[in-house]
């Protein structure tokens, strides 16, 4: 079971599939696909979900998501984070491994209608409505695949809009401040 490694140190093989281990999960070594598993379950178990077999998520297990088809990482650390492996409860009772990102966009839609909804389109949070990505402003500063703001372009004008009516002083005075760095740039 252990080797010895180039530089002396002790190999450990995974004791459920024998690749080489990463980490030590209790009294076993695994490798990070089975130690992501024994993250899921436990995650399941303390959350009061159904908590599947290591068999059961062995045969779930893909290497895309089964919402988004996104190359998933196995850990956290091996990329961006939103694509790493998660363990999904659909309200149906039925289980899928799928990206972080796919997991908590579950949690926002009502039932389980985020399996319904178009590739292309988009749950707005503030008026509740799916509406196409044409409809959202792009946000580069976020990470994972999306890269969309949350709320659609109507929505956060019309935030907007009420956010000047209801502090009418302070954004005059912002408009002030600009129009007087403009002058002065000529």
């Amino acid at each position: 079971m252990n080797a010895i490694t180039n530089n002396g140190g002790p190999a450990f093989q995974c004791s459920r599939c024998g690749v080489g281990a990463v980490r030590k999960q209790g009294h076993q070594w695994l490798c990070a696909r089975h130690y992501r598993i024994g993250q899921m379950r436990s995650r399941a178990s303390r959350d009061g979900k159904a908590v599947p077999t290591h068999e059961q998520l062995e045969t779930m297990w893909r290497d895309t998501c089964a919402d988004c088809g996104v190359v998933m990482n196995v850990l956290s650390r091996d990329g961006e984070r939103e694509r790493t492996a998660s363990l999904q409860h659909y309200r149906d009772g039925s289980l899928a491994v799928v990206c972080v990102s796919c997991n908590a966009r579950h949690a926002s839609m009502p039932g389980d209608t985020f399996r319904d909804m178009p590739k292309d389109h988009k749950r707005c949070p503030r008026c509740e409505t799916i509406k196409t990505f044409a409809s959202f402003s792009a946000d580069l500063g976020r990470s994972g695949p999306m890269k969309l703001k949350s709320w659609c372009k109507s929505c956060a004008s019309a935030s907007h809009t009420e956010w000047q009516r209801n502090n009418r002083e302070h954004y005059n005075a912002k408009q002030r401040e600009a129009r007087a760095v403009r002058r002065a740039a000529g």
